[in-house]
């Protein structure tokens, strides 16, 4: 009877936070297309793409996307403009030299990589067709380059997130990782595989703290966050996951088995030490141990669904019940008035006031649940979108420092 009960709870909790139509549902992607402008915003875009709408083409779908095969353009053709435009926009100096340079200007080195995959599938699908000069095989290949050779370092190795100075950042670990082993996999490159766990195990030596909870940022000049920024610790859980479901299908799953193993339990440190930080609410706050930092459901719908997504790759079940207990409070708490935040000034003090309303916020949110939880309970795949939510229960406004370290979000929930 026991038994039977659980399974039981945990379907409650996907009741209380879904309840949406398609055409809601197709609204939140509206949202995404409209705004993703970022290197980033657009490498995420497109994993979670791949998740909810090409599971197969995707490493959490349930057979291996490897060997890529010819054709994929008609099959994913949203996947496949993201590859094109981000071509279109590659610097003219980097088409120059071909060796080594970023998809993409940014002064974060690590945040172009996240489009990397777009530009993989596109290659196997076009036949590294050229785009302004270079094949989309070629500069895949010139993004791997410049990450081990261009980039700057620590001292330890580990491949800085920043273009300008070695320095670590928690984010990093779901854009750069997750390429490095995805080109290895296309290419049947075990060393690569090897190298993004390595990378994974010198973010976490570097950032991980006493509580195991990770710091956001580490060494640097520049920016500082020494804190446990609470989504870049779901950042780092997720992009640890996509390492390890790469290496699955990679066809080096025996020989990569210690770190395989290592990658989980590195990954069941922060969901374990995350535990003890959920708020009455049901969420966490920006920073997980800061108790005077606001309430945010975005770091609550990313470790839920690492959580779930352990269970869907039958790793462990231990995480069912929290994840889907913080999804439903992401859902059920975000039922006010909504909108899209605009900073208005480079200034990391300054608060950002809502504007542009947008209309049916809160069954834009249910929508991107169901993504989340009903791929869940049919076992099919979980995007990753949830992570642009945020939630700001005690100020309908957010300060300009929050809102560039946590990424500018899809659409923001605030409580008034």
């Amino acid at each position: 009877m026991i038994i039977r009960l659980v399974p039981l709870l945990s379907l409650l909790s996907i009741a209380r936070a879904t309840h949406l139509s398609d055409k809601t549902q197709q609204a939140v992607w509206d949202v995404m297309n409209q705004i993703s402008t970022h290197s980033w915003e657009n490498g995420t875009k497109v994993e979670a793409i791949l998740e909810s709408k090409y599971a197969r083409y995707s490493v959490f779908g349930s057979s291996s996307p490897f060997p890529l095969t010819s054709g994929l353009g008609d099959q994913m053709p949203e996947v496949m403009d993201v590859a094109q435009v981000t071509m279109n926009n590659r610097p003219a100096a980097v088409n120059a030299s071909q060796n080594a340079g970023s998809l993409l200007k940014d002064d974060a080195a690590g945040d172009p990589a996240s489009l990397g995959i777009s530009i993989l599938l596109a290659n196997a699908s076009t036949g590294n067709q050229q785009v302004k000069g270079i094949g989309y095989g070629d500069a895949a290949t010139a993004q791997l380059n410049y990450l081990l050779y261009d980039v700057p370092r620590t001292t330890s190795g580990a491949i800085s997130h920043r273009a300008n100075e070695p320095q670590l950042w928690s984010d990093s670990v779901y854009m750069v990782p997750p390429f490095l082993a995805f080109y290895g996999a296309v290419h049947n490159n075990q060393t690569l595989l090897q190298l993004a766990y390595e990378q994974c195990k010198l973010y976490r030596e570097a950032l991980k703290q006493d509580t195991n909870l990770w710091r956001h940022i580490a060494g640097g000049n520049g920016t500082s966050d020494p804190k446990d920024w609470a989504t870049g610790n779901g950042w780092a859980a997720a992009g640890m996951l996509r390492v390890w479901a790469t290496m699955k299908w990679s066809g080096f799953a025996d020989q990569l088995s210690n770190e395989m193993g290592d990658l989980v339990n590195w990954i069941r440190e922060i969901l374990d030490a995350s535990k003890s930080c959920v708020t009455k609410k049901g969420l966490f706050h920006n920073w997980m141990t800061d108790k005077n930092s606001f309430e945010d459901a975005s770091a609550a719908a990313l470790l839920s669904t690492v959580g779930l997504r352990l269970s869907t790759l039958n790793i462990t079940n231990d995480y069912v019940d929290t994840s889907l207990n913080l999804l439903s409070a992401a859902s059920s708490t975000g039922t006010t008035l909504g909108g899209l935040a605009t900073p208005r000034m480079m200034d990391w003090e300054r608060t950002v006031v809502l504007s542009r309303p947008l209309p049916d916020l809160e069954d834009l949110l249910q929508a991107l649940l169901r993504c989340l939880q009903f791929r869940y309970l049919y076992k099919i795949s979980l995007p990753v979108l949830a992570c642009f939510i945020f939630l700001n229960p005690s100020d309908n406004r957010m300060s300009l420092q929050h809102l560039l370290w946590t990424k500018k979000p899809y659409f923001i929930l605030m409580i008034g």
